[in-house]
């Protein structure tokens, strides 16, 4: 497969940037100008500088293995007035503020802002600068809990991410910005269970893309990508090497396919599972490779931004403690720093004063930025999709409404307080043991509506609402798959499947030797795939006589005679189509 996919990125490098989108873009004359500009640091730790890396539990030891680069990449817009900018870390996870000094979200984004006020813009503020975390799984804790924060590392990614806020404002070239949302929803779990993946939920699909491109020549100059895919694919502590996961994956890709530079960040985070998490860096690979594929293809539909309008708002909110238990690990770093308890947790190292923390209360931020008719707020840690439902279904006016999952802070995740039982009893995950308060979902919605209000919007509170749909999905047995990047495969196709029993445990009819699930895949052929060992995880290809769009459809039953289908439509084609 990688073979295969390599040949397609060679292939779209090598075609002329005379594809539909460029010729699109000259009809539409009217696209308003803005300056443009990216940057890109490093922060791969150094050689002989180890890690603990977070997500999966406590490392025995640090290590300094690095599978690929780790990165802080920014996208910095202007109108001539006003610049507004975004930023993604690497990082498991960062802090507004913490305890051992200046080196949080919000130490980075006053720091960068001062400078910019001094350097061109003056009136810059923090509330321009959005500063987001990929939350890969195998990058290195900066915030204790699975390991010690090393804090001359945190230091460091503090320094390189101001340098990229500062780098991306002194790089501005004229451009175009043209909007797009691609849908990622067939890889987020919703038709199977598993760790963190409520079976019989909706989830959220959207994958917004801001592209920015020459005026002149509709060269690409960069793109901006929050992609709502959990980057816990790789597994850090397991291979023992650290990396950015899918995220890095995509980046990259759209980089050689498109030439500027793809900042590649979270859209909604909570319960947004891939139906192969950990499923290690092959699996990663495939994930980053369909959300180029999905990114590629939106990009034929994107719409140019007629406005030059450039707004920023910003919201302060205190969150009351529900949660005393996570709460404690902060105020035990205090006495102990660093201390761990094997198999339980770390103390973590958040700033526990105030702007931080407010009595028995949480302090952060929600953010706002509009570009033209476009809205982007920020989600202080990992909002299930039914708290970005809300935000948009508050916001009136605006083209399009986009979340940015795990910005400007990491509190943890947060949902409907009525969820709160469906987190433990129903379904296997960890979601209410690293909630940090039952009330984060309503107030981060609230604030929400305020920001997008001093963007200019009309705007009202909506209360999250369960996103179920099928509340007897848990007794049938789970099947579901997607695509391998079917725009970049030509006609041989690789799907990654997942699969799983009812609750009761009933096992899957696996057709004596040839796997758990039945493959229609649209031409009159059927075949057998997937895996019913392990996690139920699985691959199967299909090699396609001609191109054309197909709906394949996956099923499973089990002894009890109860089925359970699954269906993508996909369109494949002999060679990929020019995309610059």
């Amino acid at each position: 497969m990688r073979r295969l996919l390599a040949a397609g990125l060679a292939t779209v490098v090598v075609l002329p940037a005379t594809g539909l989108a460029a010729t699109e873009a000259r009809h539409h004359p009217h696209a308003a100008i803005f300056q443009v500009g990216t940057a890109v640091a490093d922060i791969t730790p150094a050689p002989g500088h180890p890690q603990y890396l977070g997500g999966f539990g406590q490392m025995a030891k640090p290590t300094d293995r690095v599978h690929d680069p780790l990165q802080v990449r920014a996208f910095a817009v202007s109108n001539g007035n006003k610049l507004v900018e975004f930023a993604i870390v690497d990082t498991q996870g960062w802090f507004a503020g913490y305890q051992e000094g200046p080196y949080g979200v919000t130490d980075a984004r006053q720091q960068a802002a001062a400078y910019l006020a001094k350097h061109g813009f003056p009136g810059m503020t923090q509330a321009d600068l959005i500063v987001s975390s990929t939350h890969s799984h195998a990058a290195p804790t900066i915030m204790g809990i699975w390991g010690p924060t090393d804090v001359g590392y945190l230091k460091h990614v503090h320094d390189q991410a101001v340098a990229a806020l500062e780098n991306a404002a002194a790089r501005l070239q004229p451009a175009e910005l043209w909007t797009a949302s691609a849908d990622s929803s067939d890889i987020d779990g919703t038709n199977v269970s598993q760790t963190d993946i409520y079976d019989g939920y909706d989830v959220d699909p959207d994958t917004p893309i801001l592209w920015a491109r020459d005026p002149q020549t509709h060269r690409t100059i960069g793109l901006y990508v929050n992609v709502p895919v959990h980057a816990d694919v790789a597994c850090g502590s397991c291979d023992n090497q650290m990396g950015a996961d899918h995220i890095g994956v995509a980046r990259d890709a759209l980089d050689s396919m498109l030439g500027g530079t793809a900042v590649v960040a979270m859209g909604t985070l909570g319960r947004q599972e891939s139906i192969v998490q950990v499923g290690r860096f092959d699996y990663s690979n495939d994930v980053g490779m369909t959300v180029t594929d999905e990114v590629l293809r939106a990009l034929r539909h994107a719409r140019p931004i007629r406005s030059d309008t450039l707004r920023s708002a910003e919201n302060y909110i205190v969150v009351p403690l529900t949660n005393p238990l996570l709460a404690g690990l902060g105020y035990a770093n205090l006495v102990a720093p660093y201390t761990c308890v094997p198999d339980v947790a770390c103390t973590l190292d958040r700033a526990i004063v105030p702007p931080y923390a407010v009595g028995p209360g949480i302090g952060s931020w929600v953010t706002g930025v509009r570009i033209g008719d476009v809205a982007y707020l920020s989600e202080p840690g990992e909002a299930f999709p039914e708290v970005s439902r809300a935000i948009r279904d508050g916001i009136d006016g605006a083209s399009a409404v986009h979340v940015i999952g795990m910005a400007q802070d990491q509190i943890g995740y947060y949902f409907p307080p009525e969820e709160a039982p469906a987190t433990t009893i129903t379904n296997d995950s960890d979601h209410l043991q690293y909630n940090s308060s039952l009330a984060l979902a309503d107030i981060s919605v609230n604030a929400a509506a305020t920001v997008a209000a001093g963007l200019g919007f009309s705007a009202a509170y909506v209360h999250p609402q369960p996103m179920q749909r099928d509340s007897a999905a848990r007794s049938k047995p789970g099947v579901q798959f997607f695509a391998v990047a079917p725009g970049l495969s030509g006609l041989d196709l690789t799907v990654d499947s997942a699969v799983n029993p009812a609750q009761d445990g009933s096992p899957l009819d696996t057709h004596g030797q040839r796997g758990a699930i039945t493959f229609g895949w649209g031409d009159g052929t059927t075949s057998y795939g997937g895996s019913t060992t392990g996690e139920g995880r699985g691959r199967a290809t299909h090699a396609y006589a001609r191109a054309g769009t197909y709906t394949i459809t996956a099923s499973v039953t089990d002894d009890q005679g109860r089925t359970r289908s699954y269906q993508q439509r996909v369109t494949l084609r002999r060679h990929s189509p020019p995309v610059r």
